[in-house]
């Protein structure tokens, strides 16, 4: 059935506004949180290596992580009268041990102005996530219209963990663009093989490769999707979108299929083939070129080395080693605002009523998306949701399908949805400027979320600004203090007696404590395990005074008499 016309003129342009609207916001909302945050625990390592990369034209430190992300960050520090903590001759003749990046990094950002670095270093990051937003946008449009591209690029501007991680220099939603971006051109090619989009699929995966290792996992996702094509290579269809009223009886928001040439059985594979071949000098290229040609599978064989062996996950309470096959999926639904995750599950219900695009499709939604969670939750160390962040595109645009379908649906329906993204609205406002810590209502009313999770998915070193403008404002004299990160906390002026985790398993003296949640959550749980509720346990009855940056617990222990 032929599509029916789309909205008239006068709406166009307001549909296209709102769009720019929503696009600008997730350049400009987390541009604006990040100037309020100190470095992050990988951002230490991060900036300073890709600094290093440019000076020297070495890749020895963090070479656990490709270079690109650390490259394009680090582009703009380029142009500020910036000195290494070696000179460069140095570090080309040196063999540098994993953990050497912390100190490298440490002594590059803080012996210099470490917040002006930052700053420029991360202004590259927000635009990687901007790129994200309008690959996002531009795909959901393509399968469900405008209404779709709008719901898309709203519940990516509102989205916690992306607001959070957009802001810095780390790999997740640098390898999320690059990723989502390979994916959605390597579908173009498979619509209308040309030259041209032959090489853009091989261009963007090698940026997908550059960015994160675990982008590997692109390869037996491209071959699934392959596979998939070739069966249905004699109709590969592209699907148009229906977001206008039809008449009586009419289904709202189906797919169209529209017959396109195909590359054909034996073009799909050779064409794979290319891919991965230009892949690969792309990656040579992101190296500069060595005359080492395996210099990317040496840093592949790198990934977590650098992790502490005795660190031991922790999940809703509990430490143990090893991993919990359950983390990233837990990690998943309370780190989601539940209104997201209503709406993700209102998708599935449509998506199995027959509400579908072609299954080409469909397949490029929910392959990657699935094999990238599964892939994380049977390889990766229990660190953080934002693994899963290459998920969230597909998630987001698999949504999106809502908004054509509601259209023609009952206002019951249309109030339902918009509810739900006022309320999306309402959380993203509430954890506001703290969008890392976010929790929801799962792990309790208010949130919980020290007893669900730690590290990256609450805090991950970057509450010393707000800290230290707290103790501008209050004063605290001597205070013990317990910090969980790889940053300068005296660089902030902030000069508490430090206290390990271990130190808080004792009975506590008077004073004040400064806790990080990431130790708050640990101590908790080492001193359940010990003591369950009982005497010895001082942190199940302590009650912080305040909390700074949805980071900082500040307790205070009476002296006792």
């Amino acid at each position: 059935m032929p599509p029916t016309p789309g909205p008239p003129r006068g709406g166009r342009i307001r549909e296209k506004s709102l769009l720019a609207v929503l696009l600008a916001g997730s350049f400009i909302l987390p541009f604006i949180l990040m100037r309020g945050k100190s470095a992050t625990f990988d951002e230490v390592a991060h900036l300073p290596a890709g600094y290093s990369y440019w000076a020297t034209g070495e890749f020895k430190i963090n070479p656990q992580h490709p270079p690109l992300i650390k490259e394009i960050c680090s582009l703009p520090l380029l142009f500020m009268d910036l000195k290494m903590p070696v000179d460069r001759e140095t570090l080309r003749s040196s063999s540098p041990g994993l953990v050497y990046q912390w100190g490298f990094g440490r002594k590059f950002l803080y012996s210099q102005n470490a917040d002006r670095i930052l700053f420029w270093g991360r202004v590259p990051a927000v635009f990687l996530s901007l790129g994200l937003a309008v690959v996002v946008a531009l795909w959901a449009k393509r399968l469900w219209g405008m209404p779709g591209a709008l719901l898309a690029a709203a519940l990516y501007l509102l989205d916690p963990t992306i607001t959070a991680h957009a802001q810095l220099v780390t790999t997740d939603v640098g390898l999320a663009f690059f990723a989502t971006l390979y994916l959605f051109v390597l579908r173009s090619y498979l619509e209308k093989p040309d030259r041209l989009r032959l090489a853009a699929s091989g261009v963007t995966l090698g940026l997908a490769l550059g960015a994160k290792f675990s982008a590997i996992i692109l390869i037996p996702i491209t071959a699934a999707l392959l596979l998939i094509a070739t069966w249905s290579a004699r109709d590969i269809s592209v699907a148009e979108p229906k977001h206008a009223k039809r008449g009586r009886g009419g289904k709202a928001g189906g797919m169209a299929p529209k017959k396109t040439p195909a590359p054909g059985v034996p073009g799909i594979w050779a064409g794979f083939a290319i891919i991965l071949a230009t892949s690969a000098l792309v990656i040579w290229a992101l190296y500069f070129f060595p005359s080492d040609p395996f210099l990317y599978l040496k840093g592949l064989q790198t990934v977590n080395r650098d992790h502490d062996p005795n660190y031991l996950p922790y999940l809703m309470g509990e430490m143990k080693p090893g991993r919990w096959y359950s983390y990233f999926l837990i990690a998943y639904l309370v780190k989601t605002p539940l209104p997201v995750l209503l709406m993700l599950a209102a998708a599935v219900v449509v998506f199995f009523r027959g509400k579908r695009a072609a299954v080409l499709e469909e397949c490029f939604l929910i392959v990657p998306a699935l094999a990238f969670f599964a892939g994380y939750s049977l390889t990766a160390d229990n660190l953080g949701v934002r693994y899963l962040i290459p998920c969230f595109p597909f998630f987001m645009i698999f949504t999106a399908r809502l908004a054509p379908t509601l259209q023609e649906a009952k206002i019951w329906a249309k109030a339902a949805l918009a509810i739900l993204l006022a309320w999306t609205a309402l959380e993203f406002v509430r954890i506001w400027p703290d969008h890392l810590s976010y929790f929801n209502q799962i792990t309790g009313i208010p949130p919980q979320g020290s007893r669900w999770l730690d590290d990256s998915n609450l805090d991950w070193g970057q509450g010393l600004i707000q800290l230290r403008a707290y103790l501008d404002a209050h004063p605290e004299g001597d205070f013990r203090f317990c910090y969980f990160g790889s940053g300068d906390p005296a660089y902030y002026g902030i000069h508490g007696r430090e206290i390990t985790v271990k130190g808080l398993l004792a009975p506590p003296v008077s004073g004040t404590y400064i806790l990080s949640a990431h130790c708050v959550a640990r101590a908790r749980a080492d001193l359940a395990r010990a003591y369950g509720e009982g005497g010895g346990n001082w942190l199940a009855r302590a009650v912080p005074q305040t909390v700074v940056g949805h980071v900082f617990e500040i307790y205070r222990v009476p002296q006792v008499r």
